[in-house]
């Protein structure tokens, strides 16, 4: 018996209805083998965080008052100054440390002769070097590199007066380089001309008078008044009554007119400075603490705290103690500074990473697929991160770059992660 036309219609609408149901069934099929294989290939099965080294320390800004054991230099002439040694250097008793000339105009072809001699020795140095050749340029190459990299930093710090000698290396590197390769380079023509202008100079009556040193110490060729301020002998005495007064505005330096610079005895100079008192009760006598010379281009450095005063309206004065000297550090007097308590350097560690096994604090590490108990040390710790080093470089610590685990479950030293 054949279908009749309605029969059809029904038969085709049911069919239709089936098909539209396996293709959304097959739709969703797919739509979850999509989203499987996003999820699988998105899934960490540990989250990691690596081993970075870090510095956490807690410090204090406030002004200072630097003492040196100091004697200016009376002067017995009067003219322009110039300097014969840096600021910061030692001398013996009788050094002549600077000479004194009648004019300006006097001071500067002096200067003059001196650069002159300076360029007439290095273009010298260079004639003997002219056809020396080497076959290993490595070493010059390191030398050009390293000059221009000191100039570089020496321009980043501000050190202007120290430019003209970072350019001679540069320079004298370059040189050095060329002519071991086989660069021709003829300085006869500069010698000549050089020469002739320092037996012009020479011609010239330059009068001057020298200054002696007239006992050992380090040479500063200025002076700016407060040498006296403070009796030297008497430092590590002073009460923080006194050394607020260092900081009084009415405290004027006295006149240097008749001073021509000044020497500094003694291989100790100190830093005085008033802390608020819960910073000033984190520091020890004895101890080393770092200090940073905020406004000028001195490097830090470490000095030993000598002295802890009384304690008043909640701050106390502290004295450090400081031995090294240079042109920069002989020229602070009032000086911003900044003073770090605390300093503690290692890896940075989560806290959420660090476990204890068998009495052991450490943490798991991601070596590959491996997963790797190390053990630490925890030097500082706050409430996110603890800083963790070794000390005695032993085995089986955490090392920089180490993949650290944070998140992980059931997590077991040897344990393979797919």
């Amino acid at each position: 018996m054949s279908e009749t036309r309605s029969e059809k219609i029904l038969k085709f609408k049911s069919n239709k209805k089936y098909m539209t149901i396996v293709y959304i069934v097959i739709a969703l099929l797919f739509i979850a083998f999509f989203l499987y294989q996003l999820f699988k290939i998105n899934y960490e099965p540990v989250k990691t965080e690596v081993a970075l080294e870090k510095t956490v320390a807690a410090s204090a800004v406030a002004d200072s008052f630097i003492v040196r054991d100091e004697y200016p230099i009376s002067a017995s002439v009067s003219g322009t100054l110039v300097p014969l040694v840096e600021d910061g250097k030692r001398v013996a008793s009788g050094d002549n440390v600077a000479v004194v000339f009648t004019n300006e105009e006097a001071a500067k072809s002096y200067n003059e002769i001196k650069n002159l001699e300076k360029s007439i020795s290095y273009y010298s140095s260079l004639q003997n070097k002219v056809g020396v050749q080497t076959a290993d340029i490595t070493p010059l190459d390191d030398r050009v590199y390293s000059s221009c990299e000191e100039y570089i930093i020496a321009i980043n710090k501000g050190r202007y007066d120290s430019f003209y000698s970072f350019e001679e290396n540069v320079r004298d590197a370059i040189t050095s380089r060329q002519l071991s390769t086989g660069a021709i380079i003829d300085p006869s023509v500069k010698l000549e001309e050089l020469t002739t202008r320092l037996e012009q100079l020479k011609q010239k009556n330059i009068g001057y008078s020298t200054i002696n040193a007239p006992h050992p110490g380090y040479y500063v060729s200025v002076a700016d008044g407060f040498e006296d301020a403070v009796e030297y002998n008497r430092v590590a005495e002073l009460t923080t009554q006194e050394i607020m007064g260092l900081f009084d505005e009415s405290l004027q330096p006295k006149s240097t007119e008749l001073y021509l610079g000044k020497l500094v005895d003694g291989f100790n100079w100190y830093i005085l400075c008033v802390l608020n008192y819960d910073d000033a009760v984190r520091l020890s006598k004895g101890e080393k603490v770092k200090i940073e010379f905020t406004m000028t281009t001195a490097e830090p450095l470490t000095a030993t705290v000598v002295n802890i005063a009384n304690t008043i309206d909640g701050k106390a004065a502290v004295i450090f103690r400081s031995n090294l000297m240079n042109d920069e550090y002989a020229s602070l007097r009032r000086e911003q500074i900044r003073v770090t308590f605390d300093e503690h350097v290692g890896y940075q560690i989560s806290n959420r990473a660090i476990r204890e096994i068998d009495g052991e604090k450490g943490v798991f590490v991601l070596s590959g697929n491996i997963v790797k108990f190390k053990k630490i040390n925890i030097d500082y710790s706050d409430n996110e991160y603890s800083i963790c080093n070794n000390p005695e470089n032993k085995s089986g610590y955490v090392q920089l770059y180490d993949e650290i685990i944070v998140e992980g479950t059931d997590l077991y030293d040897g344990k393979i992660i797919d």
